[in-house]
């Protein structure tokens, strides 16, 4: 059995899951999702629910931190297991560059970490788009703008504040996109896509909504209420281009658009004072700017 350990909100739980169901493919053993770090984290709770997930989701998983005093009873647990059976590999992500050492784990593996880059589940890029269909279709209002997005050439626009302007620890670590880089990307986009309309997401949409009318082609989403934002992705990612934010969320509503001939354009610097090497992180593909 894989495990994966999830955490943060749902772009992180996404590459977790992403690398979880790559490894349990390829080891021919079922996926089951670590749910328990959000008995303690009040901010996030487990997203992947609205998504053809294949994987149990259980927060009923003791004996698996990899933190603390909890890691000594770990290795007690495992060798008292390895006397009577196959002890579990336990693997945490060594830093943020993409790691190929992973997939040599044991098919009884439990993992730790973000694992931030398609190349832990490029192979199964076709599988992974079926699996992040939504089960349910999308509400009215935003089945409107969806609607529109499909008669236009579309381009979605994501400007991520939340608690990367409201908590300052948060802030220190990611920072935020300003209005400045918005109007840079929308003007490299403007140089290789004629008749653009521009479809911005936040989840602050006052701000963006003052702040980003800077071209008169740009429509303003309302975001989704909580538990319902994998629809705002859905939607950003039939978008025929996408501009992203320093955010998994918005990495992944590009990396869904099945546009073969999409540009995406995401920010050169991704953390403020986070991991400075992140050149796994964007597909080679897409623009940095």
């Amino acid at each position: 059995m894989i495990i994966m350990r999830l955490k943060g909100g749902l772009g992180n739980q996404l590459f977790q899951y992403a690398l979880g169901r790559h490894l349990s493919i390829t080891k021919n053993v079922p996926l089951q999702l670590d749910t328990s770090s959000y008995k303690v984290d009040s901010l996030r709770e487990y997203r992947l629910f609205p998504f053809h997930i294949h994987a149990i989701a259980t927060e009923k998983l003791p004996f698996f931190a990899t933190d603390g005093k909890a890691r000594h009873l770990n290795r007690i647990v495992q060798a008292i297991r390895g006397l009577f059976s196959k002890p579990f590999q336990i693997i945490r992500e060594p830093n943020f560059s993409f790691d190929a050492a992973v997939f040599q784990c044991s098919d009884q593996t439990y993992l730790d970490g973000f694992w931030q880059s398609e190349k832990y589940f490029l192979p199964i890029t076709k599988i992974l788009r079926e699996d992040l269909q939504l089960k349910t279709t999308i509400d009215g209002d935003l089945q409107e703008i969806a609607d529109q997005i499909r008669t236009t050439n579309a381009v979605s626009i994501h400007v991520r504040r939340g608690d990367y302007i409201s908590n300052p620890t948060t802030t220190a670590f990611h920072g935020v996109c300003d209005v400045e880089w918005y109007e840079k990307a929308v003007n490299a986009l403007e140089s290789r896509v004629t008749d653009a309309t521009y479809f911005v997401f936040s989840d602050d949409y006052e701000w963006a909504k003052a702040n980003l009318c800077f071209r008169s082609n740009m429509v303003f989403v309302s975001p989704s209420p909580d538990g319902k934002e994998a629809q705002d992705m859905h939607v950003m990612s039939l978008c025929q281009h996408n501009i992203i934010a320093n955010s998994s969320f918005s990495w992944w509503a590009a990396w869904l658009n099945s546009n073969p001939n999409k540009i995406v354009i995401a920010p050169e610097k991704w953390f403020a004072s986070g991991p400075q090497k992140t050149a796994d992180l964007i597909p080679a593909n897409w623009l940095r700017i």
